[in-house]
């Protein structure tokens, strides 16, 4: 008679892996004024990418036969696509952009990403977070199926500032 080797495998509780819903993303609908009102990018948003893209340096030296690499900076985008939902305040603010074709400043604002998987000790509804300067590059409406849905990219225009972020009264706070 045979027997048979059975494995039951239960489903891990807790992977491990960050899971998309702990980053919340808000985008400053003022344009980067001196009283930022931040929205969430969240409902309608379909796509929030990040990508850091790394740029790297090299050089060769003559003892060597392989050059010696390293990474000089960074051209970070986020690539993004959202159904367009007017009555979202940061659909709104970002679709306005693309259609009316706006440039330079105009296209400027803040972007912060909070951590909610990273509150802050003693304060209740603040997280760790980030905000940077970027463009709001709209590169395409398109009809999905009837409805209509834009792309493109926020493109960084400064160095990260790190901070914190109340997720209640939408406040970012510069760190120390």
């Amino acid at each position: 008679m045979k027997r048979m080797n059975l494995q039951i495998f239960e489903a891990a509780k807790d992977t491990g892996v960050t899971q998309r819903y702990q980053r919340a993303d808000y985008i400053d609908v003022t344009g980067g004024s001196d009283s930022p009102k931040y929205e969430l990018l969240g409902i309608g948003v379909t796509q929030l990418d990040d990508s850091p893209s790394a740029q790297t340096t090299s050089k060769r030296y003559v003892n060597q036969k392989s050059a010696t690499q390293s990474i000089g900076g960074y051209e970070w985008t986020a690539p993004l696509e959202f159904d367009l939902i007017q009555s979202e305040p940061a659909i709104a603010y970002i679709s306005e952009i693309g259609e009316n074709e706006k440039t330079g400043v105009e296209a400027d604002t803040f972007y912060v990403k909070v951590y909610l998987d990273k509150p802050v000790s003693g304060s209740a509804g603040t997280y760790e977070a980030k905000r940077r300067k970027v463009a709001v590059e709209i590169s395409e409406f398109k009809d999905n199926d009837g409805e209509i849905q834009g792309s493109g990219n926020l493109l960084g225009k400064t160095d990260w500032v790190k901070g914190t972020f109340n997720t209640s009264t939408k406040t970012f706070t510069e760190g120390e």
